[in-house]
């Protein structure tokens, strides 16, 4: 009975064996990997397997340059030289331009700095070019002007700052040495009218703009100088800053001077309410009460008035009212109170002019009311002045305030056209000035360039001249390592599209893991799959000539075991998945060939067929196919049923895969897979699994991550570079480890038998043993 899928399935993150782990010591390192160094070993193996290429490339390179250079003529070259600037103190005294500029004594170096740069420019400007070759012309009439352009050249002598020259080459490349000594003269007298005129159109023109110049400068002179006088005359300002120091200054004055008012204003008024209140008089009133205090008649008439109401008072207790002296007296005070108001209306008559006189007014004021009432009328009277000068410095502050905003633009105006018509005048002067020295220096007729050394061709002691020597060679070098860089490019190129591995180096460089073993091509095996079986009959026939080869073959397997067994010190490896990244690697030959020498080592070990989609260790040991791993992975039959002994070897045992079904391989990943996988570990000293190309199908990453690792066949001459390097990338996002990986030569593609029977007469009968108590019986004791 089938077995149910999905209960089945087992994670590899939580289901799989422990990972054996290796030392430093022993190929893998834990925590980050070491920073690679610069390889150039790929690259120098590339440039030897592509070495016809690149020798053909270089040959047809050199081989163009050796036609041209036969081809060639012999070339002259000629020169003369120019001093363009003063060199001794006395030079630059006496120079022309120097006498008309300077004011005395020796000009500086800079006075006659040329810029060089530019200088050149134009010396081999078209027009320049254009003039000498209408001169050349007249002698040879098919000389052309790109052929002076192509051939003239001119330079500043010196090659740095601190050795650079004032002097000037003018050199010349030809084949016909008699046109190159024409050019060069008429290029010389070219250069020399150009300097002496040159200078003179300069200083023409430079009069002629000067004299242009002058009528606006004039006229902006005069029209400046008029501007300025209004604003003098309206603003009456003749210097602003000083003007605007004194306007600052008043402003500042005349807020002291009102804060100073403002302060007495103040306390003045504070005085006046306070005295006020205690008088309870207007200023009017208290003038009043005064009069009538001070008036000699009020107050004798007010004294009457008292003494004769004080005689009432007196009578009054001694007599009844009807009693003709008291009546009497009382006459007498109305009288002296009539004579009294009459004396007080025309006193308050004078100090209350329509104002309503206050009944406290007619009171007698002592000395201090007096006193009090002349402070009171001295404070309103000086808070009048105060708030009269009060007023008056507000009035004045103003105007000085909107003087004072005024000013600025005033003055601004002021100074923009005071400065302009100061720079309009020295302008004018300046031009004025260098129009006359422009018109010293026009006088002169000396040519400023001086020739120091004539046109020439070098010549040799007997004066034949001498032809430029030939830079051949160094077009021959630049040929052949132009050729060597093309071949070795293109030799890179032609890899990168080959994408394949050409050798054990290849692989070694192209993925971290270590190499393990190389195999190599097995030249004897003609018609039968390449086994280490058929090498050892090879080394047996003494008259074989395939006997080298068959023990390198032989040699290959054994290290590649050595290798495995030793790649820890602490155990050996117990359990290994055969993997590949793509069919037809010999993946399947490696894991017979490495099972059967760990058989003839003494171990015991299982060779398990788990390529389900294509199985071929049946064909490669001749064994039969009807029984393997399928069926256990489906319970359908026991351990004892599908596990055959291998003709070749005793210890060797191995699993075939069974008759391929649907579905079968996802069972790789189960519970079941997982359990068989343990007891093999168990009864066996090595298990090796054969697996399906990494690329087709994934049933190799569920077996690995349950072993101690996988080792990676890459077929030479055949995988592909960019595969591989996919598949390694895919192990390393699985955790899974690699232990390895094996370079196989596996030689031209070809359509091999079956293997030959060998040893066993009952290799095509399943082993039968008695059944022991674990659900997988032991073959045999394992060896410790």
């Amino acid at each position: 009975m089938e077995t149910e899928q999905d209960p089945n399935i087992v994670e590899i993150s939580t289901q799989t064996r422990p990972v054996q782990q290796f030392s430093a010591e022993e190929g893998e390192e834990s925590g980050e990997k070491p920073q690679k160094s610069l390889n150039i070993a790929p690259l120098l193996r590339t440039f030897k397997r592509k070495a016809l290429i690149i020798i053909g490339i270089v040959a047809l390179a050199s081989g163009g340059i050796v036609y041209q250079i036969k081809g060639s003529k012999k070339t002259y070259q000629g020169d003369f030289r120019m001093l363009v600037e003063p060199v001794t103190t006395e030079a630059r005294i006496a120079d022309p331009s120097a006498l008309a500029n300077r004011e005395g004594g020796v000009p500086s170096r800079d006075f006659f700095s040329l810029d060089y740069a530019t200088q050149l420019e134009i010396l081999k400007s078209p027009q320049m070019l254009s003039e000498i070759t209408k001169q050349v012309r007249k002698h040879d009439p098919k000389f052309t002007e790109e052929f002076l352009k192509k051939g003239l050249l001119v330079l500043r002598l010196g090659d740095t700052e601190l050795n650079k020259t004032k002097i000037l080459e003018v050199r010349f490349l030809g084949q016909d040495p008699k046109l190159v000594e024409l050019v060069l003269q008429e290029t010389k007298k070219k250069y020399l009218k150009y300097s002496l005129d040159e200078r003179k159109s300069r200083i023409g023109e430079g009069v002629k703009f000067i004299e242009d110049q002058l009528p606006g400068l004039n006229k902006r002179v005069n029209d400046l100088k008029s501007e300025l006088q209004i604003i003098q005359q309206q603003q009456r300002i003749a210097d602003p800053k000083e003007q605007g120091a004194q306007l600052i200054q008043q402003v500042r004055n005349i807020e002291t001077l009102q804060l100073e008012t403002q302060r007495l204003l103040k306390e003045q008024k504070i005085l006046y309410a306070n005295l006020q209140k205690q008088l309870d008089f207007t200023p009017n009133e208290a003038i009043a009460a005064s009069a009538l205090s001070e008036e000699p008649q009020y107050k004798e008439l007010l004294t009457k008035v008292k003494e004769v109401e004080g005689q009432i008072a007196v009578e009054t207790a001694r007599f009844k009212s009807a009693n003709p002296i008291v009546e009497a007296l009382e006459r007498k005070r109305a009288n002296l109170i009539a004579l009294l108001n009459k004396q007080t209306d025309r006193i308050l008559g004078q100090n209350l002019v329509g104002t309503q006189a206050n009944s406290k007014v007619q009171n007698f004021q002592n000395s201090i009311r007096i006193g009090l009432i002349k402070q009171l009328v001295d404070t309103a009277n000086q808070v009048q002045v105060l708030e009269a000068r009060n007023q008056a410095i507000t009035q004045t502050r103003n105007n000085l305030d909107r003087q004072a905003k005024e000013f600025p633009t005033v003055a601004r105006r002021y100074n923009e056209l005071q400065q302009q018509l100061d720079i309009a005048a020295r302008t004018r002067d300046q031009l004025l000035t260098q129009r006359e020295t422009l018109r010293v220096q026009a006088a002169q007729s000396q040519v400023p360039w001086e020739i120091i050394s004539e046109p020439q061709i070098p010549r040799d002691p007997d004066g034949k001249m001498i032809p430029v020597a030939s830079k051949n060679t160094n077009k021959l070098m630049m040929g052949v390592l132009g050729g060597l860089v093309l071949g070795l490019v293109l030799a890179i190129i032609i890899e990168k599209i080959q994408n394949t591995f050409y050798g054990a180096d290849d692989v070694k460089d192209a993925v971290d893991s270590p190499l393990l073993g190389v195999i190599p091509v097995n030249k004897t095996a003609k018609n039968f799959y390449p086994s280490i079986a058929n090498a050892y009959e090879v080394l047996e026939n003494k008259e074989n000539k395939y006997k080298k080869n068959a023990a390198e073959f032989i040699e290959a397997f054994d290290s590649l075991y050595t290798n495995i067994r030793f790649l820890s010190s602490h155990r050996a490896i117990a359990s290994v998945v055969i993997g590949s990244a793509t069919a037809g690697e010999g993946k399947s030959i490696i894991a017979f060939n490495l099972a059967h020498v760990a058989a003839l080592a003494g171990q015991r070990v299982l060779l398990v067929d788990a390529n389900l989609h294509d199985p071929s260790l049946d064909l490669l040991l001749s064994l039969p196919n009807a029984k393997g791993l399928s069926d256990l992975l489906q319970n359908k039959i026991e351990f004892k049923e599908a596990i055959q002994r291998s003709p070749v070897a005793d210890n060797l045992f191995v699993l075939t895969a069974g008759i391929p079904q649907p579905g079968t391989s996802r069972l790789l990943a189960s519970s079941q897979m997982q359990y068989l996988m343990a007891e093999f570990n168990g009864i066996f000293d090595l298990v090796i699994y054969d697996t399906p190309p990494l690329v087709e199908s994934k049933d190799a990453n569920f077996l690995a991550a349950r072993t101690d690792g996988i080792l990676m066949v890459v077929s030479i001459l055949k995988v592909k570079h960019s595969v591989v390097k996919k598949v390694f990338a895919q192990l390393e996002n699985f955790g899974i480890p690699c232990l390895g990986t094996v370079a196989n030569h596996i030689g031209k593609s070809k359509k091999y038998q079956a293997s030959k029977p060998h040893l066993l007469a009952d290799k095509n009968e399943y082993l039968n043993f008695a059944p022991i108590p674990s659900s997988l019986p032991k073959l045999a004791p394992k060896k410790e």
